[in-house]
């Protein structure tokens, strides 16, 4: 049974969101990566990053499908969960070739302090607070591939100062292989008080660097900085 969420009474919130992103294709063309950061309501903000199986128009047709209907859901008042497992059901009605796409939901609640990270296939989450960075890994599958979708997710209280990056699999799996993410958290910690849009452009730099001469995949990265 698909719950919507009950409206809250509008308050004003305590937090606030920086973002920034950006992204780059694997080669000359179009990315199958998308992203969207959007104010949901006055007090709820999201980020989203989707990647689309396959590649160039294809994939960035199903990934940007899939996160302007998860949008959509959301405006109207679905929950994250059963907005998620609405796409997994509407990805082979309103695609016509065969369409999977990893998610990587933020769902930012800045009245109450709390950040909510849903993830379907989607890529490691670097978290800073302070002097410290983590990894949240939540291996699933992605969207479209089975009947019952494979959703993992996580509630915390945010702190202001905090970073969060919702990154593709093109930057964190950029070879040589580092499964603790090491040379992120290194670029993160050592740019502390780096602009959002700017922080990204200097991991998506250095995920071009580590490829050198091997084929680069698709990147996208999207950091939420509270405040």
């Amino acid at each position: 049974m698909l719950r919507r969420q009950k409206k809250k009474t509008e308050v004003s919130p305590d937090f606030g969101v920086l973002t920034g992103a950006c992204g780059l294709p694997k080669a000359v063309g179009v990315s199958g990566d998308n992203y969207i950061c959007r104010k949901l309501t006055k007090t709820t903000y999201i980020a989203a990053v989707a990647d689309g199986m396959g590649t160039g128009r294809v994939a960035s047709g199903c990934s940007k499908f899939v996160l302007e209907s998860l949008y959509q859901l959301l405006r109207v008042g679905f929950t994250p969960l059963d907005a998620i497992v609405s796409m997994n059901t509407a990805l082979p009605l309103n695609t016509s070739s065969e369409c999977f796409s990893t998610v990587d939901l933020a769902v930012l609640d800045l009245a109450d302090g709390l950040c909510s990270i849903y993830k379907a296939g989607g890529a490691p989450t670097v978290i800073q607070r302070g002097e410290r960075a983590g990894i949240l890994k939540m291996p699933a599958l992605p969207i479209g591939i089975i009947e019952e979708p494979d959703i993992k997710y996580t509630t915390f209280s945010v702190e202001r100062g905090d970073r969060y990056f919702l990154m593709s699999d093109g930057v964190t799996e950029s070879p040589p292989p580092d499964n603790r993410l090491d040379w992120v958290t290194r670029l993160i910690l050592e740019h502390p008080g780096e602009a959002p849009r700017a922080i990204s452009e200097r991991i998506l730099w250095g995920a071009t660097t580590r490829y050198g001469e091997y084929e680069r995949d698709d990147m996208t990265v999207v950091t939420l900085e509270i405040v």
